[in-house]
């Protein structure tokens, strides 16, 4: 069973405040879908680089979103929607294709499908959602200042 642990070392401030202020932060890179890659190298296509940044676990997300502008750059199309709620009310998003990475980390890659929302955070370019959760074990320590993905 992968194990993925994160204590926050090196650090004056108190290891809680850190996790409360930023949350659960996980490496990410976004690929083509490995389906959607193959067809690229069998046409003789370059596959366009990943998309390297933060991803924010996020327990009130039903579903995993990245920022749409990333997913458009890769040359992804949607291929539905979905209806989202929002603090602004009800929203139809764009649903994408997408293969999660996880680098650093003992966390399996993930085909997926996920909203595109457009984020103005910086280096989080995804929300990781409960449809990323239900296949795990998260332990959330927040004295400690620490969390544990198991898979």
């Amino acid at each position: 069973m992968p194990v993925y642990n994160v204590y926050p070392t090196g650090t004056n401030v108190h290891p809680g405040v850190l996790l409360q202020k930023y949350g659960l932060l996980l490496p990410i890179e976004l690929h083509l879908p490995t389906a959607l890659a193959n067809l690229y190298v069998g046409q003789n296509q370059p596959i366009p680089p990943p998309t390297i940044g933060s991803a924010l676990v996020d327990t009130g997300a039903t579903i995993s979103a990245v920022d749409e502008t990333y997913l458009t750059a890769m040359g992804l199309q949607p291929i539905g929607q979905g209806q989202v709620s929002t603090p602004a009310g009800q929203q139809l998003q764009n649903i994408y294709p997408v293969q999660m990475l996880f680098p650093g980390t003992p966390i399996p890659p993930l085909q997926s499908r996920v909203l595109g929302m457009h984020f103005h955070h910086g280096k989080i370019i995804a929300l990781i959602g409960r449809d990323f959760l239900c296949n795990c074990v998260l332990t959330y320590n927040g004295l400690m200042g620490s969390y544990t993905i198991c898979f």
